[in-house]
Order: structure tokens, then C-alpha cells, then sequence
């Protein structure tokens, strides 16, 4: 239950730009906020949150544009399971410049079974 002086909770900002910060933003939407929820200057924190529509991104993209020009193409599977979605020309730099990106697959097919999972709707950029 997040309380005024803790940092605990989900935490929501009304502003997509402000998820730039973010350490991986790969995943943005718009989610559903209950139970006690604390406003504060960059947006919420609440003790529950469920999405209700999303979109992967670029987060290289992302971090460099923005939403408007962050598509996600591929995913790659890293070590330790991680996945990333990035675009094609940020997976050829990486090939480029020796940074492997092995286990990729079409970001649409991951997209989709983040949508069916969560039984929600693909967010409009």
C-alpha cells in the first residue's frame, strides 16, 4: 500500500516523455489505477494497476525520439531470458559493431501475445 513517504506501489506519470528516464522502457501504455492511489508531481503511484492498452518501442529509439518514432521490429532474447525490442536499423548497428543479436523475432508476434494475454487493446501512437 503506498504510503506519502514511501516509494512503494505502481508508479503511472501522465507524460510518456518523462518514461525517456526509464532504465528499459520497452513496453508503453495506458493503465488502470485502484485502491489507495498518492498523486505527486510526475504522476501516480497506486497499490494496484492493470494495463488497458500497450504498444512495444524501441527503447533506443524511445529514449533518442520519443513515442511518435519508436516502432519496435524485432525482440531479441538476451542471456538470462532478458528481451528487448528494438527497430531493424538499431539491430544492424548492434550487428555493426560487433554486439550480436542473436534469438530475434518479429516484434508484431510478441506485441500480439502481450494484447491476447492481457486482453487488452494495442495503444495508438
Amino acid at each position: 500500500m503506498p504510503g506519502l513517504d514511501c516509494l512503494c506501489g505502481l508508479h503511472a506519470t501522465r507524460e510518456p516523455l518523462l518514461l525517456r528516464r526509464a532504465r528499459d522502457p520497452s513496453v508503453i501504455g495506458r493503465v488502470a489505477l485502484w485502491g489507495r492511489i498518492v498523486e505527486h508531481e510526475l504522476g501516480y503511484r497506486a497499490a494496484f494497476a492493470y494495463p488497458v492498452r500497450l504498444t512495444l518501442v524501441c527503447m533506443l529509439c524511445f529514449w533518442q525520439w520519443g513515442l511518435e518514432r519508436s516502432r519496435a521490429d524485432r525482440v531479441a532474447r538476451l542471456r538470462g531470458g532478458r528481451l528487448v525490442p528494438l527497430c531493424d536499423a538499431h539491430v544492424e548497428i548492434s550487428n555493426r559493431y560487433g554486439y550480436r543479436t542473436p534469438h530475434l523475432v518479429a516484434a508484431d508476434g510478441v506485441q500480439q501475445a502481450l494484447l491476447d494475454s492481457y486482453a487488452v487493446e494495442l495503444l495508438p501512437v
